[in-house]
């Protein structure tokens, strides 16, 4: 398992970011980068949060993610006008949609995730879990619903 995750580590973080966005977002740059260099964890995922202005289908109330027209994005605070402004773009039905912070970590053992997930619990991500995979791949989630 030892030369697996380090070959996965290596091989994720010489990767091109294939995220719309294309790059790790500003105010969790910092984050992410600490880390990576750790020996026993690297980000596969991440946002820091945003809010997005979505174009829905006028007959349906369900967006899906292919095809979809994002109107407005950001991972800062937005003004209303900037919401307004992107609502006139759209075809039919709009969505706001905000998602909040999220952080995906692989871990080389069990003993680090727990460490980890424990650390994401006592700072306030209370919906944060781990992944244990059939390839032997173990993430631990940080998340929070609002």
């Amino acid at each position: 398992m030892e030369k697996t995750f380090s070959e996965f580590k290596k091989r994720r973080l010489n990767k091109i970011d294939l995220s719309k966005k294309g790059n790790v977002d500003e105010d969790i740059v910092h984050l992410v980068d600490l880390l990576n260099t750790c020996e026993q964890y690297f980000t596969t995922s991440s946002c820091s949060g945003r809010i997005t202005v979505i174009d829905g289908a006028p007959e349906s109330c369900v967006v899906q993610k292919r095809n979809l027209v994002l109107l407005f994005v950001s991972h800062k605070e937005c003004k209303f006008d900037d919401v307004m402004s992107a609502l006139v773009s759209s075809c039919g039905n709009a969505v706001l949609k905000f998602e909040p912070f999220i952080l995906h970590l692989q871990c080389r053992t069990l003993g680090d995730a727990q460490l980890m997930l424990s650390a994401a619990v006592q700072s306030g991500f209370r919906n944060s879990g781990l992944i244990l995979s059939k390839a032997g791949k173990i993430i631990v989630v940080y998340w929070e619903s609002i």
